[in-house]
């Protein structure tokens, strides 16, 4: 438990990842300080990183890939309160998915596919033509999420997603204060500090790259005028 301890105590404390430009330690300070758990524990983080974390995600990868690895990952995942977590952020991923492939116009995923995972997969197929799966109860920020794909507005449908993950996470107590699991919460909450800072920096540079576009095209709309 000291490792915890010495651990915890030595992370600075993570508000609303909206009030950040950055993140209050970087992604290098953090792996030092992680170094301070032993091996085994490391390799947990770094393997669960790899599947739940909000921007670990490539290109590349495939629903098939991520879902195999999230149930190999969570396969009598000890402790409990973790694997709860885990399974969570799964379902909400599921949710998610399945808006963006039926805004896509693609059709119900076939029984049995491994395109998600958690508890939701089966209802989700059988009511593919609802307008909520049927699940507004249960998430509620679902309607609002599907108005914003609709309407393509990402940056605030990445704001509902992130302060929605965010709101989950800071409810969150862990069964035992100084432990893997206290560690895990603080990462996830950080990650998506990490995310909404890298985010809205990107979304700062599309803006000034779109300033600077549409001034430069004004005047160059004069000079033609007069040649």
């Amino acid at each position: 438990m000291r490792q915890y301890i010495d651990l915890l105590s030595s992370l600075p404390y993570l508000a609303n990842p909206f009030l950040h430009r950055r993140p209050p330690i970087s992604a290098v300070q953090l792996q030092k300080r992680l170094t301070m758990m032993d091996f085994q524990d490391r390799s947990t983080v770094q393997s669960l990183a790899r599947v739940f974390y909000w921007g670990r995600l490539e290109l590349k990868d495939s629903d098939e890939v991520i879902v195999r690895e999230a149930q190999q990952l969570t396969e009598n995942f000890q402790p409990a309160d973790m694997r709860e977590w885990l399974f969570w952020r799964m379902d909400f991923r599921t949710v998610v998915a399945a808006l963006r492939r039926r805004q896509a116009g693609q059709d119900a995923p076939a029984a049995n596919t491994h395109w998600g995972f958690g508890n939701y997969v089966h209802q989700i197929e059988r009511n593919w033509g609802h307008p909520g799966f049927h699940l507004e109860g249960r998430f509620p920020w679902l309607t609002e999420a599907r108005n914003l794909l609709e309407a393509g507005d990402s940056y605030e449908l990445e704001r509902l997603l992130l302060s929605t993950v965010w709101n989950y996470y800071s409810r969150q107590v862990p069964d035992v204060p100084f432990s893997l699991s206290a560690v895990w919460l603080y990462l996830s909450q950080w990650d998506l500090v990490e995310r909404w800072c890298s985010y809205n920096a990107e979304q700062a540079k599309i803006r000034f790259d779109d300033m600077v576009t549409s001034g430069l095209e004004q005047p160059l709309q004069e000079l033609r005028k007069i040649a």
